[in-house]
């Protein structure tokens, strides 16, 4: 990961200004470890048909409340803490609302996110930090925007060159095209876009679930980021359950995605799969390879 120290400052004056706004409406930023009605983590507007209890390797677990505590995956844990106790470290933002930990093999290399929570519960801004280095030298940060109804449409982050990651929505409420651009590459790294119809569903497939797969149907890459959406902080998904995608990058790379759907008798999907076909720009030859099935449990 990449050292950002420049950015510090600005992210901090960012909050500050948040703070203040809040103030001004007598609708005070929460201190550490305190909820308050603006920001209240609610899955069920995510997930409106209940959380899923399984997606690929993903373990999740559920308190009474109906909130995720814990996801399993593989070696790697994820935790969610929403009444956390304050930090003592100083590079940390004062007013988060909550923390997510992830750890790899309880081999202590992982990393803890304090994040702040705009008012539809979704993640606005989080400071990643390696856990076991309080100092803020290794440490990224993130930024997320969302439409009026939740859709995340814009996705910043520190590593990577300062990624920005911009989706384009319909009027349906589907992602029709994202672009991934960086310092490098201001213009777009990678583009891509979504078709929601095949021969078998012309009308498409009404998303009853809530299901988003970010990386596998969309190609927005959030690496560690990623089991958040399924404790619910990272917005609403698309209205439709996206059939195939077109990837392309700066070099002329043209990857095809196809997507099948299975689905139970209540409209749930049980069963994902996947297809890619990449066609070369310099040979033009093309390869196909079939990615392993998600499955879902509810």
């Amino acid at each position: 990961m990449k050292k950002f120290r420049n950015y510090l400052p600005v992210a901090f004056a960012a909050m500050a200004l948040i703070a203040t706004s809040c103030d001004d409406k007598n609708d005070p930023t929460p201190e550490p470890g305190q909820e308050s009605e603006s920001a209240t983590v609610n899955p069920s507007q995510v997930f409106t048909q209940g959380v899923p209890t399984q997606v690929g390797d993903y373990v999740i677990t559920t308190d009474a409340s109906g909130r995720v505590t814990k996801i399993v995956n593989d070696d790697e844990i994820t935790t969610f803490d929403y009444n956390p106790k304050a930090t003592r470290a100083v590079s940390v933002p004062a007013d988060y609302d909550m923390t997510m930990n992830v750890e790899w093999g309880n081999d202590e290399d992982g990393v803890d996110f304090y994040i702040k929570l705009n008012k539809q519960g979704f993640i606005e801004y989080a400071y990643e930090i390696d856990e076991d280095k309080l100092d803020g030298d290794t440490a990224e940060e993130w930024w997320f925007t969302y439409n009026e109804i939740g859709q995340l449409i814009q996705m910043k982050r520190t590593e990577g060159d300062n990624e920005i990651t911009d989706i384009t929505y319909n009027d349906n409420g589907d992602i029709v095209s994202v672009k991934v651009s960086d310092d490098d590459a201001p213009k777009g790294k990678t583009n891509s876009t979504v078709s929601y119809t095949s021969e078998q569903y012309p009308l498409g497939i009404a998303n009853k679930s809530g299901i988003m797969l970010y990386d596998q149907t969309f190609l927005i890459d959030m690496d560690e980021m990623a089991p958040a959406f399924y404790a619910g902080l990272l917005g609403k998904a698309t209205t439709q359950l996206p059939m195939s995608a077109i990837g392309t990058n700066t070099e002329g790379y043209v990857d095809s995605y196809k997507f099948v759907w299975t689905l139970n008798e209540q409209g749930m999907p049980i069963r994902f799969d996947s297809s890619n076909t990449f066609t070369s720009p310099w040979t033009g030859e093309t390869s196909t390879n079939t990615d392993e099935p998600i499955f879902f449990k509810w």
